[in-house]
């Protein structure tokens, strides 16, 4: 079984199949091998114009799982895609592959989810090829701030919490982006102002995200001493208002 690592480019670039299987040899019975290959086919949407790769190292091909099933929806293979046996025969007929790759419900740092499915037919005489394009499932969510709010606010911390119940602890520190299922999303924060004032504030989106979409949460303080700081989020901005904590001495 070939092995390469799946270049899932999701912009304007040419993209170029990942070999999974690739025994083509004739079963004497008259039955046929299958050789099948992935291949992205949707760009993340062009609100950051941004790869998934600049998120998160990619999958290989071999860390996909393939689930093959017959016109009846019997299964015919399940598993990964290097435990596929190259020369498994397959009776004339109608068939279809799942490939996928993580979880829409597994969401956080590193956790992308890829699916496809693609219908096919088995001719005997040849080696028939199948190829799967599969696109990204869930959406993603990256934090950017101003150089107005890092000024102001020395200190902070996010929090992440999804229509699915995860909550994600986005520190000062961390830059990576999150993998969220496509639902609704509030982020939450704790500042701390160069006086060292407390604040925290919540902010909920409605909206159900999309899939394929890199989302960023962008943050401001354009309007200090106000009691508000703007966040960004969709192309959409709107001032918050900041609940500030009183600190004992």
């Amino acid at each position: 079984m070939t092995k390469r690592s799946i270049r899932c480019f999701f912009a304007s670039l040419a993209l170029l199949p990942v070999l999974l299987s690739c025994n083509g040899r004739e079963d004497n019975s008259g039955k046929a091998t299958v050789r099948f290959s992935v291949r992205p086919d949707s760009p993340v949407a062009e609100i950051t114009r941004s790869n998934v790769s600049d998120f998160t190292a990619l999958p290989s091909g071999d860390d996909f799982t393939i689930v093959i099933t017959d016109s009846k929806e019997n299964v015919v293979y399940s598993g990964l895609v290097k435990d596929y046996p190259a020369d498994k025969a397959y009776s004339v007929g109608n068939y279809s592959v799942k490939a996928s790759y993580g979880s829409v419900s597994d969401e956080g740092f590193d956790k992308p989810c890829f699916i496809g499915t693609q219908d096919f037919t088995v001719t005997g005489g040849s080696t028939n090829d199948v190829t799967v394009n599969v696109k990204l499932a869930n959406a993603i969510v990256r934090i950017a701030c101003s150089e107005m709010f890092t000024k102001y606010y020395t200190d902070y911390t996010f929090t992440l919490k999804t229509g699915n119940g995860t909550v994600i602890s986005y520190p000062k520190s961390e830059t990576r982006a999150v993998f969220v299922d496509a639902y609704t999303l509030t982020i939450e924060g704790e500042l701390t102002t160069q006086a060292g004032k407390a604040a925290t504030f919540s902010k909920a989106y409605s909206s159900a995200l999309s899939e394929a979409t890199c989302y960023t949460l962008k943050f401001d303080a354009s309007n200090i001493g106000s009691g508000s700081i703007s966040i960004t989020f969709d192309n959409s901005t709107d001032d918050v208002d900041l609940g500030f904590v009183e600190l004992n001495d």
